[in-house]
């Protein structure tokens, strides 16, 4: 009769251990709760042509393990945004509520950082408008509460195409190439194409070369100068003497 009893009583704290621990896992892992309705508030306030920056993967590259390539990058960028308000700003309030929820969510998810550094050439730097930033906000915190994560994720080949040129970065370097370079002639006109630095040190060193002699010859025509002045006057002293001395 003991016996029976005991195995019962085992029987109750397993089941009741089971059940306990599933039930926090689940809330653990998934702690979106009403307070997802704050982004309605929260994309209503923030003025809509805002440009919000984030470091983000697409669903298409990231796949199931979209959430874990995210997360840390979405805590991160509303932590950023949460910034642009003063302390006692509601926007700041509610925005500190979504961020708890990220590292929650962060802390109990595996760690992140090697998968991140697999997909680190798939990042994207961009900035969204408020709606379609909390859009994302939205979607990420729906696909976490379900689940729809993987521990087996393999990342694409990293992208090979140059990163494309805007016209101003085109028009920069148009420019800089055309200012350093000369213009080019397209009616067969010779050329202009700035000097080398080697070709300026030998430039200067015949200057140099055809400098010396000049100060050589400048230097003679005064020394004769000199020395015609200095016989002129000896010459005349020793004149002056004769006549006297007669």
């Amino acid at each position: 009769m003991k016996k029976s009893k005991i195995r019962i009583r085992i029987c109750v704290h397993l089941l009741l251990f089971i059940t306990l621990g599933v039930h926090s896992t689940k809330f653990d892992v998934n702690p979106v709760t009403d307070d997802i309705s704050r982004l309605s508030v929260l994309k209503n306030n923030i003025p809509k042509d805002y440009k919000i920056p984030l470091d983000y993967i697409p669903k298409a590259t990231g796949g199931m393990c979209w959430v874990k390539l995210n997360v840390f990058c979405l805590e991160n960028s509303l932590h950023n945004l949460s910034h642009t308000f003063g302390n006692i700003s509601s926007n700041r309030k509610d925005l500190s509520i979504f961020i708890k929820m990220f590292q929650e969510l962060r802390f109990n998810l595996e760690p992140v950082e090697p998968i991140m550094y697999e997909f680190d050439c798939h990042y994207r730097k961009e900035r969204w408008q408020t709606a379609k930033y909390f859009d994302l906000v939205k979607e990420f915190l729906i696909a976490a509460q379900n689940g729809d994560n993987s521990d087996d994720c393999e990342p694409p080949p990293c992208p090979t195409s140059p990163r494309p040129v805007t016209t101003e970065e085109y028009l920069t370097e148009s420019s800089t190439v055309i200012s350093s370079n000369g213009p080019e002639c397209t009616t067969g006109c010779t050329t202009y194409h700035n000097p080398s630095p080697l070709s300026e040190v030998v430039e200067r060193s015949l200057l140099s070369l055809l400098f010396i002699p000049l100060l050589a010859l400048v230097f003679l025509l005064v020394w004769k100068v000199r020395l015609i002045l200095t016989l002129g006057t000896v010459f005349c002293r020793t004149s002056q003497d004769m006549t006297g001395g007669s």
